[in-house]
């Protein structure tokens, strides 16, 4: 059965068995016969399966192992699983958000084990099935509890015959069918009239406070609030999410608010058209609007703030047609989040400020369709992401201080921003490291104002990149020197240039830091509470429509798009704070950490090839030979030439100078660099 194709790490040891006894050393204490070392092995053999006889008789066959469905964001791994009849699963959560296994018949759930529903990345637990049958279950945050879309699995214990059913998906509708269900005068809650509503349907929501967790399965319905600050749906910190579309393609949610969720504010997941406008998401515990596994959607004139992760957030999605326009966000970690995401995405027009980092996106392993590539970030105003008090989570905390960070993404385009006042970079494009290593390969960067930046306006960081584009913007410093001059846009010929090492030594010291909890996260419950935002124009509102296709309805927005329209103001009232000190400095906030990592990571490679170089140029000097290769070598081939002199070279220094120099700093480097790998992963 499944379950014994799956065992690992079972293993039974002999008692009293000692280094002599095993076959790999029976001539340690000298010769023996071939006949004694059968019959010894032989005995051993028969020990072995008299001892598993005797477990598999006295024990439970639950003991013989047990296999994993990983929670990933936002899917079980595998999503369906086999076992035999007392078998044991681990559920393991190796995503970013937190995640739980319940069963639809709630015979089961992983809190059982775990003591909570909330299980957050690396958390692990098990679940035993004792009874044959089918077991079908579901994550409570990311999915419908009839298991019908979403995050769902099923687990089939022993020999039982399964077909796995397909639920046929409901077709969306392109108008709205002139009904509208009114809450609370025609229905107590959203939920029902949600539940009650046909594909076209609107919901509209009179004032009032809702403290109600809203899940949505039926596709095409407009649900709207009266007053976008009056109407506020409430999770009071103990519901997951405000409003949830799994699965329902063409829904849009307008004029409203979302507050103090432990998860979500506005959630879309696995549709094909969503539409989100006038909302306003404040202090939830993940993301404020969040659109996942989704494609052709359109984000608008919203607010969002107080995320420990990021206020907008769309993620794993190619090609996403997707446009975010005209919003703002603040006082979270992230601004803006795009994990694995892009192709034909734009992030346009739009206000990000007050957070550990304006804009992020990002390559992860943890997610579907690595890697982050092909979006556009362009005319927006990135301002003052240094909220030392903002709260974020472990795997943000590196990103601190910077405007808009590219890591490990492909592609992107980044033009006509205004990006002010962040105490590491303005723009940086940098590798990241989780399962694989990822690198920052053919961004254009071009027609952007930085300024105001501690350690430089643009920074390429990393071993190497290939492909990146710098043209036309307007800075003071940048790290590679001279990435306009050789890295242009238009020039015919791009140098391959090696990045700041500096900064990607900061940031993994950093990741360590977050990884041993060096650090003190802002409470998102607490965050600062916005004031009244915008209403949805009237003549917005007799418009009233489902969001089928809103990517091509909105193609508008691409049109002529220039610097933001504010750029100027922000302009005039920034006071430039930037220290233009380089690679010299290390990340801001400084740790202890940051400063090993800036010595030994970033400053010992300089010190080691200027000591290698410059003791093989004085051995040759002493020895009165000057040999051209070897000159040639040294100069032209950093390390790799001084390494082979010294080794190979005729080197006429002491065996024990060469090795010490040799071995000692570069030793030191790769240990440090070993130690931080080892502890981020």
């Amino acid at each position: 059965m499944s379950v014994m194709r799956n065992k690992k790490n079972i293993h039974e040891s002999l008692p009293g068995e000692s280094k002599k006894d095993v076959p790999g050393h029976i001539y340690e204490n000298g010769p023996r016969s071939r006949t004694g070392v059968f019959l010894r092995l032989a005995a051993l053999s028969l020990a072995g399966l008299l001892i598993g006889g005797a477990a598999a008789l006295c024990g439970d066959s639950s003991n013989l192992g047990y296999v994993h469905v990983d929670m990933i964001d936002n899917s079980f791994s595998p999503q369906l699983q086999r076992i035999h009849k007392g078998g044991t699963i681990v559920f393991k959560n190796i995503g970013r958000n937190p995640h739980n296994a319940v069963a639809v018949d709630n015979s089961w759930t992983t809190e059982d084990d775990f003591g909570s529903l909330n299980m957050m990345g690396g958390d692990k637990a098990s679940v035993t099935y004792p009874e044959e049958g089918v077991f079908p279950y579901y994550c409570t945050f990311h999915a419908t509890p009839d298991q019908r879309v979403g995050m769902v699995g099923t687990i089939v214990v022993g020999d039982v015959d399964y077909q796995p059913q397909t639920h046929r998906k409901v077709e969306p509708v392109s108008e709205w069918t002139g009904v509208t269900r009114r809450v609370p005068s025609q229905y107590p809650t959203i939920q029902t009239a949600v539940d009650a509503a046909d594909p076209g349907d609107m919901v509209l929501i009179a004032p009032g406070v809702y403290k109600e967790e809203v899940v949505v399965t039926t596709p095409s319905l407009i649900i709207r609030g009266e007053d976008r600050n009056k109407v506020i749906i409430d999770g009071e910190h103990v519901r997951g999410n405000a409003i949830t579309v799994v699965g329902a393609d063409g829904v849009a949610i307008e004029n409203m608010t979302a507050r103090n969720a432990v998860l979500n504010g506005f959630f879309w997941t696995s549709v094909e058209g969503y539409r989100g406008s006038y909302l306003t998401a404040y202090n939830n515990g993940d993301y404020g609007v969040y659109a996942f596994d989704s494609v052709n959607g359109v984000i608008k004139h919203s607010y969002a703030s107080g995320s420990p992760d990021s206020s907008f957030y769309i993620g794993q999605c190619f090609p996403c047609k997707a446009i975010i326009h005209d919003i703002v966000a603040e006082y979270s970690a992230l601004g803006y989040s795009g994990t694995n995401a892009g192709g034909e995405l734009y992030l346009i027009n739009s206000i990000w400020k007050n957070n550990i980092v304006g804009l992020a996106p990002n390559t992860l392993d943890s997610e579907l369709l690595p890697p982050q590539r092909e979006a556009t970030i362009w005319g927006n105003v990135v301002l003052n992401n240094n909220n030392i008090e903002a709260p974020f989570l472990a795997l943000t905390w590196p990103s601190f201080g910077n405007g808009i960070l590219v890591a490990s993404g492909l592609r992107n385009h980044i033009e006509k921003n205004l990006i002010i006042n962040h105490p590491n970079n303005g723009i940086v494009m940098l590798p990241n490291l989780q399962e694989n290593l990822w690198l920052s390969h053919g961004t254009t960067v071009k027609d952007n104002v930085i300024l105001g930046s501690g350690r430089t306006d643009i920074s390429l960081s990393g071993p190497i990149s290939m492909g990146n584009c710098f043209s036309g913007n307007s800075y003071s410093t940048t790290i590679p020197f001279g990435l306009e001059q050789f890295a242009g846009c238009d020039s015919k010929i791009r140098a391959m240039m090696g990045g700041d090492l500096s900064m990607m030594m900061g940031a993994l010291a950093m990741m360590m830091d977050a990884k041993l909890g060096n650090f003190e996260a802002g409470d998102y419950k607490t965050q600062p509470i916005p004031g009244p935002q915008p209403e949805m124009p009237e003549e917005m509102k007799k418009k009233i429509e489902p969001a089928v296709s809103p990517f091509e309805s909105h193609s508008y927005l691409l049109e002529n798009v220039s610097f933001h329209p504010d750029a100027e103001k922000y302009l005039n009232e920034s006071v430039e704070s930037g220290s233009y000190v380089g690679s010299m400095q290390t990340v801001i906030p400084g740790s202890v950490l940051s400063f090993i990592y800036h010595v030994f990571g970033f400053m010992l490679p300089f010190v080691i090839y200027a000591s290698w170089t410059f003791t093989a140029f004085l051995d040759m000097h002493q020895r009165k030979e000057s040999s051209l290769g070897w000159t040639a070598g040294l100069i032209l081939v950093p390390f790799l030439g001084s390494l082979a002199y010294h080794l190979k070279g005729g080197s006429t220094l002491p065996d024990w100078l060469r090795r010490s120099m040799l071995i000692s700093g570069g030793g030191v480097f790769l240990l440090v660099l070993m130690v931080a790998v080892a502890l981020v992963l």
